[in-house]
């Protein structure tokens, strides 16, 4: 087998040629019963067992494909029952025997088929090759956002660094220091304040940050209220100008790639019109061309601040925590920009769990969508989710990932009373 075209509902076989060993690609993944969203979510299955189900539902279309074709090898009689055979060989224990039994219809089906097409287009010429590119998606792993938070109260942000693809790129595209805090002093104005541990890292740039920067990875520092009673809702138009000020001038000092938005723990706070979206525009205005604002919508809280003019200006937002949540709460950020999944990596999740995030990591890309969120990556002595990834990986774009040293131990020096930026800093100079 050489080339398959999808059309509608079904595969075309373009090309049988004998000698040709037949693609694997329907054993992959990626080859879904339907393409609707619900389909395989509702029904559980991993990505083997609905490879298998495609088959069992679609067999009856190659009785009538493969029989338009030309001539139809032995090597192709093999391919259409032995991956069948070998694979019922692999199935888990826990597999139901009605399920096993489908599954052996499925083969003993497509088998069938293929013997019928051998002998009705033995003598049919074989048709030219179709050398028409193959379909491509809209979210490619070269465009597509890796994201990863790191609490750098307690984790090293370099164990981020060494996940890495097999195609040599590493797997996470962004890394988001979690956290600095917005404050604000008794007269009203607007700071940034860094923690003993967060400052550590960010007054060291070049071991927690460049190296991260010289692999290909952007580094982001998230910005947190801290129950300081002011949060990204309640800015006055000066306060959103310093904060903006300050942030921006933060981005310089330490060489980091941008600012992340996260509107939670802000206290007791008074709300103030178009707060959130204001800010978000003087930032833009006064970072560098390139630099990064990423937003992660926490309960969709301040989303209504946000109009579409100020979410155009956004370069991702990350849903809260879910599978696959694909309601957009901010006003102009488009699909190529929001991660519909979103993970806590602190958690523990089971081998179905994981599959079914290879699943969803499936459906994201195909859908166009342009990102996932990590959060909290923890030491791998502590939570190993290379599981996870590979799942997410191999779900998406077939890949895998490797990770060298994910286990760095926390190895600064608190910073003592952390540090605050202040407005008059950032005017200074």
């Amino acid at each position: 087998m050489e080339h398959f075209q999808k059309t509608g509902n079904q595969f075309n076989i373009v090309c049988v040629n004998p000698g040709r060993k037949a693609p694997d690609f329907l054993f992959r993944s990626k080859q879904r019963h339907n393409s609707s969203e619900s389909y395989h979510r509702d029904k559980g299955l991993s990505h083997r067992s609905i490879v298998m189900e495609y088959f069992e539902s679609k067999v009856r279309y190659f009785y009538d494909v493969l029989g338009c074709f030309g001539e139809v090898s032995a090597d192709y009689l093999c391919y259409g029952f032995t991956p069948f055979l070998s694979f019922l060989s692999e199935l888990q224990p826990k597999t139901s025997t009605e399920m096993k039994q489908n599954y052996l219809k499925a083969a003993c089906s497509l088998m069938a088929a293929t013997a019928l097409a051998f002998v009705s287009c033995n003598n049919m010429e074989e048709p030219a090759m179709d050398q028409s590119a193959p379909e491509t998606r809209a979210a490619t792993i070269d465009n597509f956002a890796r994201v990863v938070y790191v609490e750098v109260n307690d984790v090293n942000p370099l164990n981020a660094g060494e996940y890495t693809l097999s195609n040599g790129e590493p797997f996470f595209t962004h890394v988001i220091l979690f956290a600095s805090n917005i404050h604000g002093d008794a007269a009203g104005n607007a700071s940034n304040y860094n923690n003993p541990n967060n400052e550590a890292i960010l007054s060291n740039p070049a071991k927690y940050i460049a190296p991260l920067q010289a692999k290909g990875i952007k580094v982001v520092l998230t910005i947190l209220p801290n129950w300081q009673n002011i949060d990204f809702t309640s800015l006055n138009d000066t306060q959103a100008d310093q904060l903006a000020t300050i942030l921006a001038y933060a981005v310089n000092k330490y060489g980091l790639d941008g600012i992340g938005f996260d509107n939670e723990y802000g206290g007791t706070v008074t709300s103030v019109s178009g707060s959130y979206g204001n800010l978000i525009t003087k930032l833009r205005a006064k970072l560098p061309a390139g630099k990064l604002i990423t937003l992660f919508q926490y309960n969709t809280g301040g989303s209504s601040q946000i109009n579409a003019t100020a979410g155009a200006k956004l370069d991702y937002v990350y849903s809260d925590f879910a599978y696959y949540n694909t309601s957009i709460s901010v006003a102009g950020v488009t699909k190529e920009h929001y991660a519909p999944m979103s993970i806590n990596l602190g958690n523990y999740y089971s081998a179905y769990q994981i599959s079914q995030y290879g699943n969803y990591a499936y459906d994201l890309t195909e859908a166009g969508y342009g990102a996932i969120m990590h959060f909290n990556l923890r030491r791998t002595s502590e939570r190993n989710q290379l599981s996870l990834f590979n799942s997410i990986a191999d779900g998406a774009w077939e890949e895998t990932v490797t990770c060298e040293n994910g286990n760095r131990p926390q190895d600064w020096t608190f910073v003592s009373s952390g540090y605050t930026i202040t407005y008059d800093e950032a005017t200074a100079e």
